[in-house]
């Protein structure tokens, strides 16, 4: 019994962890992946948050994904670049008022051989036009981004149709899209703030730019609370008077890369001093980077091993649920039989193999603000992340906990019938006997969880600090082209896989 108990204290002290920040009051901001691959809002986040003693919720997505958070309440301000988008976003009273915060402009950058002819160009449509007559290769975002959503406006403005096989819609960040274009030495149009940040990871050039139509505007926008009561609209009002104040304005205008400005502010007057650029330093990336994660786990990095024990956190919550639901489960199903056992197996069978997107979307549409348990505020917390992982793993430790139970030695049976035991006890005599099969189940679930990148991502919206597991972190660091860090993560989940694996084995030749 004394395992059952430490059990449930540690379930308990893992519920009471996430509390203890509670009263710090929070602020969810949807940003595009423009912003984000930049660093800006590393940089410019924290200055509000302790002039106001609060916490933003950084959730990065799309333009067009980040309206629909707006429109759905899932957030309480919204930092875009899609202007119609965010006009008609107002004009259907799901927000308040759009404030011009800061801007830069696209470019359409390729490899330096320009196959296209693009810097032969006289305009934007004679670039465009080269493009689609060469059928030179060309990486669109294809994400309903701000950016995709230029690129599609400059088609159809100058009545061009793209497709076939050499236009390639890649549904993935800017970050993610420099860095596939450079693999592919092909075209994309690109925001240059995300441009200049990458510029010394990849190979691609500026081949057209400085035209009006590649104004790339940013706009800040609070939810309206009429619509959506449960939004936070005083912090957001609080935060659009920050971004677009003089120091927020500062800020921004200050922030480079390499000496290069990335964004310019657009209530801030005066003149912009360009730094001399430093010159690149040839580099050997794979062993650079190797040797960056190395000592970044050496020293012990906060946000490193903060995320590792976000990952950990979630994941131990949701195995201890699952087993608390799963254990009893198996051990009732394979000692009894009933009427539609085998359909039942069959379903766990079956769940074993779904996939984490499938179990992600299908949790969406439950906890975002529109859905059945939408009132709850659960979608982009780690309560939510642990719901997803438990509907992941219950099946898989229902499952090996019922094969467990039935691969117990028959005379076991008749053991327990000798001995006079009523249900509950034959039911903990079995459990004793297959204990390090039970626990090799566990460890089978804690494996799946901690391993997946799904549900964290829908679910947990990946918020800095908050929600972001090792997997997540992976995912987003690898398209920033931070791949130090990315490494960094991946040798701990690796340690995580292999400690898992090797618990794991050592119970199974036990169960030998």
């Amino acid at each position: 019994m004394q395992i059952f108990q430490k059990i449930y204290i540690t379930l308990v002290l893992c519920f009471l962890f996430p509390l203890v920040n509670a009263e710090t009051e929070t602020l969810r901001l949807a940003i595009t992946t423009t912003t984000e691959n930049s660093g800006l809002m590393s940089v410019l986040n924290p200055v509000f948050e302790i002039e106001q003693n609060v916490k933003i919720h950084v959730i990065t997505v799309g333009s067009g994904q980040a309206l629909r958070l707006g429109e759905q309440g899932d957030v309480d301000v919204l930092l875009t670049h899609a202007p119609e988008d965010e006009k008609q976003f107002i004009k259907s009273g799901y927000g308040l008022k759009r404030y011009p915060v800061m801007h830069n402009d696209f470019i359409l950058v390729g490899s330096s051989d320009d196959p296209a002819n693009i810097k032969q160009a006289n305009s934007l449509a004679e670039a465009f036009n080269n493009l689609l007559v060469s059928r030179n290769q060309f990486i669109s975002r294809g994400d309903d981004s701000g950016t995709h959503k230029k690129e599609l406006a400059i088609w159809q403005e100058n009545n061009l149709f793209p497709g076939g096989e050499w236009y390639e819609q890649a549904g993935v960040g800017m970050g993610a899209v420099l860095l596939l274009a450079n693999e592919q030495q092909a075209y994309t149009l690109t925001d240059r703030g995300t441009y200049l940040a990458f510029r010394e990871r990849i190979n691609l050039v500026i081949h057209y730019q400085d035209e009006a139509f590649l104004h790339n505007p940013y706009h800040v926008i609070a939810i309206n609370p009429e619509n959506r009561s449960h939004v936070n609209n005083v912090l957001a009002e609080k935060y659009i008077t920050f971004i677009t104040g003089e120091k927020a304005q500062r800020i921004i205008n200050d922030y480079k890369y390499q000496g290069e400005q990335l964004f310019h502010p657009e209530y801030l007057q005066g003149e912009v001093i360009v730094e001399k650029k430093s010159e690149a330093v040839s580099k050997n990336f794979f062993l650079d980077a190797m040797s960056a994660s190395f000592k970044l786990i050496v020293n012990f990095d906060r946000s490193l091993f903060y995320v590792v024990w976000t990952s950990l956190k979630v994941s131990l919550i949701a195995v201890l649920i699952a087993i608390i639901f799963s254990l009893p489960l198996g051990v009732v199903v394979a000692l009894n039989n009933f009427k539609g056992k085998n359909f039942l197996l069959a379903c766990l069978n079956t769940l074993m193999a779904l996939p984490t997107v499938v179990v992600g979307l299908l949790l969406y549409g439950i906890l975002n603000r529109q859905g059945l348990l939408g009132d709850l505020g659960l979608l982009y917390t780690p309560t939510a992340m642990v719901i997803g992982q438990c509907v992941l793993i219950i099946p898989i430790i229902w499952n090996l906990c019922i094969a467990a139970v039935k691969s117990a030695d028959p005379r076991l049976a008749k053991t327990c019938s000798s001995l006079g035991a009523n249900y509950f006890q034959r039911s903990l005599i079995y459990m004793s006997e297959v204990r390090f099969a039970l626990i090799a189940a566990v460890v089978t679930g804690f494996g799946r969880a901690i391993g997946e990148v799904g549900i964290a991502m829908m679910l947990g919206g990946n918020i800095d600090g908050y929600t972001r597991t090792m997997t997540t972190a992976i995912a987003l660091e690898t398209s920033k082209g931070e791949f130090e860090f990315a490494l960094a993560l991946g040798f701990m989940l690796l340690l995580v896989a292999f400690i898992v694996n090797a618990v794991l084995q050592q119970f199974q030749s036990k169960i030998r």
